[in-house]
């Protein structure tokens, strides 16, 4: 049981932090741009949001880890403070990485229209494969 957890919490953590990265670059790059619209300001707001999900889910799996290196039994209390902890953290992965694709579809509009509409398609068609697997995965 204290292997899967730590695996679970470890690989979540680890793509946690690099999306918080790449997150965090994406939205530096944005904000240096010269444009200052509002659709400039609003992706660099929904890249910053979404570094910061990412972080507070790398935070939680981190945490988690630490609070169960070492145990090798588990009570019931605490098998159910981990799920609600570890909801919090899915949910809060699960949400940067629906507004990391909402993002992605935004940004290409900062560029020209022919991108905007490709890269909003392609972003569309992502949240759909994304729900609909999500919802295979949690049926």
């Amino acid at each position: 049981m204290n292997e899967i957890l730590e695996l679970q919490t470890g690989q979540v953590a680890f793509i946690s932090g690099l999306m918080a990265g790449f997150s965090l670059s994406v939205a530096v790059q944005v904000i240096r741009s010269e444009d200052k619209s509002n659709l400039t300001v609003g992706t660099f707001i929904l890249f910053t949001v979404t570094s910061l999900l990412f972080l507070i889910a790398l935070y939680i799996d981190v945490a988690l880890s630490l609070r169960i290196a070492g145990v090798n039994e588990f009570s019931t209390e605490l098998l159910e403070r981990i799920s609600y902890v570890r909801t919090i953290g899915t949910s809060a992965a699960t949400s940067a990485l629906f507004l990391f694709i909402v993002s992605i579809g935004m940004i290409g509009w900062m560029q020209s229209k022919l991108s905007g509409i490709v890269t909003s398609v392609v972003a569309m068609i992502a949240i759909v494969v994304f729900g609909v697997v999500r919802s295979m995965v949690f049926k």
